[in-house]
């Protein structure tokens, strides 16, 4: 019995790890999204009737390696059965920029995840996908890498309707390419 104990407690202290506190610099993120509108714009495309694609989402995720990011992406997938291989995000991130820790870097991009289970059950897949992907796909929701970004600009406030111009452009050709 104390085995099964010692066990749990190892267990509870490895899982109850405190996760790094959010600093005035950070929110900085999701301020920067919200000024772009991100959301809005995703919640537009989640709805929309694609011929080619079943979407869900939107969501938020927020990351610190190998620099803060926060995002708000879809996820997607083509129609049809067989198809649960591979889920594919589109989203807006706002990153801290590599070359100036102050400045933000909003970041337009798809990402292409593989399935990461060794089983597939649809009932519970749809059900689960509804709201989240990562029980499925391994992936924490990151920017995408450089050669999948459809728009990356330098944030700044006063440029905001520039920006969500541009926004609302790069993810229009997006989903005029799966309709």
């Amino acid at each position: 019995m104390s085995r099964y104990r010692d066990l749990k407690q190892r267990i509870s202290r490895h899982t109850q790890r405190p996760r790094p506190p959010l600093t005035p610099d950070d929110d900085t993120l999701g301020a920067a999204l919200n000024a772009v509108n991100a959301w809005g714009f995703l919640e537009v495309w989640a709805h929309e009737e694609l011929r080619q694609v079943n979407c869900f989402g939107p969501g938020v995720y927020r990351g610190f390696l190998p620099t803060p990011w926060a995002g708000v992406m879809l996820w997607y997938k083509r129609r049809g059965y067989y198809h649960y291989s591979t889920l594919y995000l589109v989203g807006v991130w706002a990153c801290r920029s590599a070359d100036d820790d102050a400045a933000v870097d909003i970041v337009v991009g798809t990402k292409a995840i593989p399935y990461g289970v060794p089983y597939f059950n649809p009932e519970a897949y749809y059900r689960r996908l509804q709201t989240s992907f990562q029980m499925y796909y391994k992936d924490n929701g990151g920017p995408p890498p450089p050669e999948r970004c459809l728009l990356r600009v330098r944030y700044a406030l006063p440029r905001r309707l520039e920006i969500r111009q541009a926004i609302e452009d790069a993810l229009a050709g997006w989903a005029e390419a799966h309709n």
